[in-house]
């Protein structure tokens, strides 16, 4: 593995990636309506619940991902991976820190990764977390 470079080409792979998995969340989000709707006799849903149900499983969706090797879908097509500072399997308190921090402040954890040497998001520096370069051969 590479390290990561302060650029603005790396905020720009990271977005990249991340824009590749909310497809797939989207997608995902569209299953979990649909058993909904069809649980509401075919009415749409706008209860509190239903949303704290999707929020749940897009960590649910990036927690396997980044407890099992470290990258989603997208991260794999980017060549990316997140790794945690002490070079272990991301702890499930890692993953609620990066998880909340991320969705929470999405704009402002990017401009940190931009202004910050290491190109840390704030969300990877409150996790003590890092995205990496992955090599092909990787």
């Amino acid at each position: 593995m590479q390290n990561n470079s302060h650029s603005s080409s790396f905020v720009i792979r990271r977005l990249a990636a991340f824009l590749y998995d909310s497809l797939l969340l989207i997608a995902l989000f569209f299953g979990v309506a649909s058993i909904a709707i069809a649980l509401n006799e075919g009415q749409a849903t706008q209860n509190i619940g239903f949303y704290v149900v999707l929020y749940a499983v897009g960590f649910m969706f990036f927690t396997w991902f980044w407890r099992n090797g470290g990258q989603t879908l997208g991260m794999q097509a980017w060549r990316i991976k997140v790794v945690s500072d002490l070079g272990e399997k991301l702890t499930y308190q890692q993953c609620i820190k990066r998880y909340l921090c991320g969705s929470l402040l999405f704009g402002i954890t990017l401009i940190a990764a931009l202004l910050n040497k290491s190109g840390r998001g704030l969300h990877d520096t409150l996790s003590n977390t890092s995205i990496v370069f992955k090599n092909k051969d990787l």
